[in-house]
Parts: C-alpha cells; sequence; structure tokens
C-alpha cells in the first residue's frame, strides 16, 4: 500500500507537469488532485507518503544555496494547499478549549 501511495503522488505531479507542457487537459490534475485529496482524508498510507514528500521537499528547499524566491513560493503554495484541503499538513491538531461537559448530558442547573 505504500507503494501506491507514493506512486499516486507520482501521478499527481505527472498529471500537472503534462497540463502545464499541454500533453493533457487541464482539468485532469484538478480532478485527481481531488481524488489524492480524498485518500488522504481516508487512508493513513497516503497521509504518510505525502508528509514524507513534504518533508523531503522543505529540507530540500531549505538548503543554504537555495533562493529565497524559492522558499516563499514553496511556503505560498504549502498555505494553499492547506487552505484548499481545509487543513494544515504540518500542524498538529488544537487542544480543546475548556473543560469537558457534564457527561449524563445535563449543563449542570437542576
Amino acid at each position: 500500500m505504500k507503494v501506491v501511495a507514493f506512486a499516486e503522488i507520482f501521478i499527481l505531479a505527472r498529471v500537472i507537469v503534462g497540463a502545464l507542457m499541454f500533453r493533457n487537459s487541464f482539468i485532469t490534475p484538478i480532478f485527481y488532485a481531488h481524488f489524492v485529496r480524498m485518500r488522504f482524508f481516508q487512508s493513513a498510507f497516503t497521509r504518510e507518503a505525502i508528509v514524507k514528500v513534504t518533508a523531503k521537499i522543505d529540507q530540500y528547499v531549505n538548503t543554504p544555496e537555495m533562493s529565497p524566491v524559492v522558499k516563499q513560493g514553496w511556503g505560498t503554495f504549502q498555505n494553499l494547499i492547506g487552505r484548499w484541503t481545509g487543513t494544515t499538513l504540518n500542524a498538529p491538531a488544537p487542544a480543546p478549549a475548556g473543560p469537558a461537559p457534564p457527561a449524563n448530558g445535563t449543563n449542570g442547573a437542576r
């Protein structure tokens, strides 16, 4: 399943490059990106693969010889993808605020 998850990411990159080079339709990356988005929320293997690929790209982009423009572009891209998916890929889930409600379903009033 790990191979399939990485293959999905590779195919998404291939479809995006194909659309930019006019080899396939511009709508194809949109449909496939929605598919990968659904897989991200449903498959732990896909989540793990995306986190690993994102970490590799972060490691490459944050090298000293990399241009600040590339770093800013990568950050903007991550921000846009995070807004589109409705989540951020690297942020932990927020802790619940306030005390837990009573277990019996009442608000404490009698």
